[in-house]
């Protein structure tokens, strides 16, 4: 069975634009070896984080990379609201997470990383990740 996973925006900016363990697990998307699950606020988020003018110079064309993603990945409407951590748009990751039935966290944000599991799920960081399930 293929392991599902929600990628916070910073492992998918990250993994699009650099070298490293993100773009291992972008790599593992592409291949079929990890199923990207993602939720609409997400997208959102993804694409505004995209435009940001100093990441439009080292990734061009980010709306264009962010209808990738979309279609690269299973897009859930989460049904549950979380008010677990500071940052809303964090919360966002917990709940796509659990209305995919996600096997996996993947973050670089302290917030989610300092809980370390959520409903079951592990959070993890793009390296661990990389060490641990895509090795």
């Amino acid at each position: 069975m293929t392991r599902r996973a929600v990628l916070d925006s910073n492992v998918i900016v990250s993994g699009l634009g650099w070298l490293g363990a993100p773009a291992r697990i972008i790599e593992a998307v592409l291949a079929g070896e990890l199923v990207l699950v993602t939720s609409s606020p997400l997208l959102a988020e993804l694409r505004r984080v995209l435009a940001y003018p100093k990441l439009a110079n080292a990734i061009p064309d980010g709306a264009r990379l962010a209808d990738l993603v979309e279609l690269s990945s299973v897009v859930v409407e989460p049904l549950s609201v979380f008010a677990v951590v500071e940052d809303e748009s964090d919360n966002r990751v917990l709940e796509a997470a659990v209305a995919a039935g996600a096997d996996y966290i993947v973050s670089g944000d302290g917030h989610l990383l300092t809980l370390g599991m959520f409903q079951g799920i592990p959070i993890l960081t793009p390296a661990e990740f990389v060490s641990t399930v895509l090795s």
